[in-house]
C-alpha cells in the first residue's frame, strides 16, 4: 500500500469516529466550574483538524470527499440509533435507559446535520483559499471561524427549550474550543514530515 493511500485511510478512520461517536455522547452535558458544554466538544473539534491534515498532506479533493463521507456516516448512525429505539426491548429497565441516553437523537441528529454542513463546508473554504501561506494558520483561522457557527447552530437545535442558559452554554463552548485548537494547532509541524514522506 502506498504511503499516501494509508495516510489517508488514518486520516478517514479518525475523521469518521469523531464524527459518529461525537453524536453517541453529545447528549451528556458536562459542567465544569462556569463552562457548560456537550461531552462530544474534543471528538467533534479535532474533526476540523484531521480535515484540514488531510488537505494539506493528501489534497483537497480527498478532503472534501472526507467530509461527505463524514456526513453520510453520521446520518447512517443516527438512523440506526433511531432504529434501536423502536425496536421492542426484552428487558424495560434497559429500554429506558436506552431511551434516556439516546432519546432524543433525533434533535442532536438535526442539530449536527444543519451544524456540520455549515461549519465543515466553511472549514474546508477557508483552509482551502489559499489566503495565509502557512498551513497552521490557515488552520487556526478556519477552525475557529467555523466552530463559531458550528457551536451557535447545534446549541441552538439541540438544547432549545430543554436547557436554559443556552448564551453560557455557547460562550462555554467556543471558549473550549478556542482552547482545544490553540494546543492542538503545533499538530502541523507533524503535517511537513508527512508532506516531506509522500513526496
Amino acid at each position: 500500500m502506498e504511503v499516501k493511500e494509508r495516510t489517508s485511510m488514518i486520516f478517514t478512520t479518525l475523521f469518521i469516529t469523531g464524527i459518529v461517536i461525537s453524536n453517541v455522547i453529545a447528549a451528556k452535558v458536562v459542567k465544569a466550574g462556569p463552562f457548560l458544554f456537550p461531552a462530544s466538544i474534543i471528538s467533534y473539534t479535532f474533526t476540523f483538524i484531521i480535515a484540514n491534515m488531510m488537505s494539506d498532506v493528501v489534497g483537497k479533493e480527498r478532503s472534501k470527499f472526507l467530509v461527505y463521507m463524514g456526513f453520510l456516516a453520521q446520518a447512517v448512525a443516527s438512523g440506526l440509533i433511531l432504529l434501536g429505539l423502536f425496536l421492542p426491548t426484552a428487558s424495560t429497565e434497559r429500554g429506558e435507559a436506552y431511551k434516556l441516553l439516546l432519546g432524543i437523537n433525533w434533535r442532536f441528529t438535526l442539530a449536527s446535520l444543519a451544524a456540520y454542513g455549515t461549519s465543515q463546508s466553511m472549514n474546508y473554504y477557508i483552509f482551502n483559499a489559499k489566503l495565509f501561506k502557512k498551513s497552521s494558520t490557515a488552520n487556526l483561522i478556519s477552525v475557529l471561524v467555523a466552530q463559531f457557527f458550528d457551536t451557535l447552530i447545534f446549541t441552538l437545535v439541540a438544547f432549545l427549550g430543554i436547557y436554559s442558559g443556552l448564551i453560557n452554554m455557547v460562550l462555554s463552548q467556543y471558549v473550549i474550543k478556542i482552547i482545544i485548537v490553540l494546543v492542538t494547532n503545533p499538530i502541523f509541524l507533524i503535517t511537513k514530515k508527512m508532506k516531506k514522506l509522500e513526496g
